[in-house]
């Protein structure tokens, strides 16, 4: 769940694909996940709760900043994501179970690891659903991604 693999994996994806359509989903999920680093960055630092245990950020929290808990942002990415996936992609039925699953237990295991209260993967859940349906609102086409690809 954690947004710089990724943002990393998405780029790579896309720099080898070869389809339009390939590259148009690619460039709306990569869209959705810099929306999901920058809401989730942006709502930590205005709230600024910590998580359930007092224990000292180390210096790759800094780096990541991942200091704070609230809203959760593994969690918010898992919900964006699996919804990204289970709408863009065809998947058979166990996979679409298997998505839903990794996204629950991503969840959770935020809370079960004390980074997160129930609350802070409540939220994000939440909140990672609506990036998606913004993503899906603001639809970049294919002409546009091709646009921006070139700019590259």
């Amino acid at each position: 769940g954690h947004g710089i693999p990724w943002i990393g994996g998405t780029i790579l994806c896309l720099v080898k694909s070869s389809t339009l359509a390939g590259q148009e989903v690619l460039m709306n999920l990569l869209l959705a996940l810099l929306l999901d680093i920058m809401t989730v960055a942006g709502v930590q630092k205005l709230i600024r709760r910590r998580g359930p245990f007092e224990t000292s950020p180390s210096l790759l929290d800094y780096l990541t900043m991942d200091i704070y808990a609230f809203p959760a942002g593994h969690a918010s990415r898992a919900a964006m994501v699996s919804k990204f996936f289970l709408s863009h992609l065809v998947l058979a039925v166990p996979l679409r179970v298997l998505l839903v699953l990794w996204a629950f237990c991503v969840g959770l295991s935020r809370v079960m690891i004390g980074r997160h209260h129930i609350t802070d993967v409540i939220s994000g859940f939440i909140i990672g659903y609506f990036q998606f349906r913004l993503v899906e609102l603001v639809w970049m086409s294919s002409n546009t991604c091709q646009m921006l690809i070139s700019a590259w």
